[in-house]
């Protein structure tokens, strides 16, 4: 540094000496000009010097350091909760968003403001008890509420600043999960014996419906299922897709493997063949008690003579859902004598139903009505002629009644060509962690079958 500027003083003084030199020979007009030249050209001497000075290293020690305060704490909605109080609360009984409010210290004008601001957004008589909420504090009072709508959606009214009515939905996370089980008595109840959520067995029973009667299983009967646990901040909120299942009933196993492409998603047996059939086994979601089968034969309880029983009578309580077995169209919805309220659908050229007895219709059910499968097309009731409660389902093939229980239901569309060896690819996996799942409860069922 020194000798840096002991070189710039020379260069400066030698310039100076040129200018005197010059001014003594020329007139001052070029002097000043000449002068001008020196000025830029010791300017730029200077900046060149200044520009190379070497930058001093700098060491780094605990003594020298400034720790950083920590002022961002993101929660799980994305607010900051540094400085914050944030309390939990459920909405009671015939409580509302301005008496919540109003609790929170909010004046009524922004209260006001609030619920002007959330229009179209949210009601506030829609508020129900046990909606879960959150208020969060700062030094200057409460200043954003997140209500809950359910588990999943929430809405935040934030008045920290501007009013501000936002919507958002929590983060889902997924654990692949698995279980298995040997019935003893029904299926929920061995479910419930394994500590799984008695929704999956709700779950197999649509994909195996047009394959398996849920509602007549027996011991021994027994099942592995691949499946996916939903998680909510860590909590449990369900059950969510399955992936892979298998389903034995008298000694005849059943298996299904989800599969997705670009064209399609469902439920395809291990040789790539659909699981949904064209019907369901069964017009009801839950299960429901056979009190009288198909019998052509069959003594009538009011006539007192013998008459073909074209059908299956299901012993369902007042008002239970019936469902539609299939897509199709409505071809009759009236009360017609001794069937009483009677729906018949047709569900391609080939097969028809029709439920008789129901208390009612449901809406927008009538002939000519589109109907999706498992939509409740009406109630189960007991007019017509009939002794007690109870729905009469019945099928018809190419016009001819058969045996609901009975009846070989046609499969859906195959898969094909490159899908079929990526699906098999993935059966091949997926069927080597299905026979790795203990089956519990086997010891149980074989005493149990093994008593007189």
């Amino acid at each position: 540094m020194v000798y840096e500027n002991r070189l710039l003083i020379l260069i400066i003084s030698r310039l100076q000496r040129i200018y005197r030199l010059y001014m003594s020979k020329f007139n001052i007009a070029r002097g000043i000009g000449v002068f001008l030249c020196f000025t830029i050209i010791l300017t730029a001497l200077a900046f060149q010097f200044q520009k190379e000075k070497p930058v001093p290293e700098l060491s780094i020690s605990s003594e020298n350091m400034v720790e950083i305060s920590e002022d961002l704490d993101l929660d799980s909605y994305g607010f900051n909760r540094f400085n914050v109080e944030v309390n939990e609360g459920k909405v009671r009984r015939n409580e509302s968003l301005y008496l919540i409010l109003r609790d929170l210290d909010v004046s009524p004008q922004k209260i006001y403001q609030i619920n002007q601001a959330s229009k179209g957004v949210f009601q506030s008589n829609r508020l129900k008890p046990g909606q879960k909420y959150l208020t969060y504090t700062g030094e200057e009072g409460t200043e954003r509420l997140i209500l809950h709508t359910n588990a999943l959606d929430y809405i935040v009214f934030d008045w920290k600043d501007d009013i501000a009515i936002i919507t958002g939905k929590k983060e889902v996370t997924t654990k692949r999960a698995e279980t298995a089980g040997v019935i003893t008595s029904s299926l929920y109840e061995t479910l419930m014996d394994n500590e799984v959520s008695t929704l999956l067995g709700l779950r197999m029973s649509e994909i195996f419906a047009w394959q398996i009667d849920f509602f007549r299983l027996y011991p021994g009967d027994n099942f592995k299922v691949i499946y996916e646990e939903r998680y909510v901040d860590g909590e449990f909120l369900g059950i969510g897709d399955i992936i892979a299942a298998e389903f034995t009933v008298k000694d005849q196993t059943y298996d299904a493997f989800y599969f997705e492409n670009e064209t399609t998603a469902g439920f395809y047996d291990s040789q790539g063949n659909g699981v949904q059939k064209a019907l369901l086994k069964a017009p009801f979601k839950f299960s429901q008690r056979i009190s009288s089968s198909f019998n052509r034969n069959r003594f009538h309880p009011i006539l007192k003579r013998r008459i073909p029983h074209q059908g299956v009578d299901y012993a369902a309580p007042i008002g239970t859902p019936v469902l539609s077995v299939g897509d199709g169209q409505v071809t009759e919805a009236q009360y017609r004598g001794a069937n009483g309220n009677i729906v018949k659908i047709e569900h391609n050229g080939t097969y028809t139903t029709a439920y008789l007895h129901l208390n009612g219709f449901a809406k927008g059910i009538k002939a000519g009505t589109r109907v999706r499968q498992g939509e409740v097309i009406g109630y189960v009731g007991k007019t017509g002629r009939v002794t007690g409660v109870h729905l009469h389902y019945m099928i018809y093939k190419n016009g001819q009644p058969v045996n609901p229980l009975t009846i070989d239901l046609p499969p859906s569309k195959a898969l094909q060509g490159d899908d079929l060896q990526r699906f098999k690819g993935k059966v091949q996996r997926l069927e080597k962690e299905l026979s790795d799942i203990s089956m519990e409860g086997e010891e149980t069922v074989a005493s149990l079958l093994s008593i007189d």
